[in-house]
């Protein structure tokens, strides 16, 4: 196997050495400044999960959610009893959290992501 990996190898051409050369590169960089990318992705994770809570994006978030309830209004009452189940308020606010968590968790240092505590919080 090992021999295969090298006479692979020996087929390369210059432009693909350089390529592999560049991403090497780019690759050891990132690893390099490892920390401040860290710092960045929270960063970036805090200020999205703080406007979900508060601000504009928590008005886009109930204008959506009324907009969902408004077309789901229509339908055959099954369906509508289906769609709302699965687009409650609770629901997207869970999958906005996982994604910003999942994001922390690989990007990140893995902070713990709570778009509901603000909403406690005011009710």
């Amino acid at each position: 196997m090992i021999n295969q990996v090298i006479a692979y190898l020996k087929g390369f051409n210059q432009e693909q050495w350089l390529w592999i050369a560049l991403a090497g590169g780019i690759l050891g960089y990132i690893i390099y400044n490892r920390k401040q990318y860290i710092n960045l992705f929270d960063a970036a994770v805090i200020a999205s999960e703080e406007s979900f809570k508060y601000g504009e994006n928590k008005k886009k978030l109930k204008a959506a959610l009324k907009f969902v309830e408004y077309r789901t209004d229509k339908l055959p009452y099954p369906v509508r009893i289906l769609l709302r189940k699965f687009f409650s308020r609770k629901t997207i606010e869970k999958a906005i959290e996982k994604a910003l968590q999942k994001f922390s968790d690989t990007f990140g240092t893995g902070r713990k992501i709570d778009i509901e505590e603000a909403e406690n919080d005011e009710e």
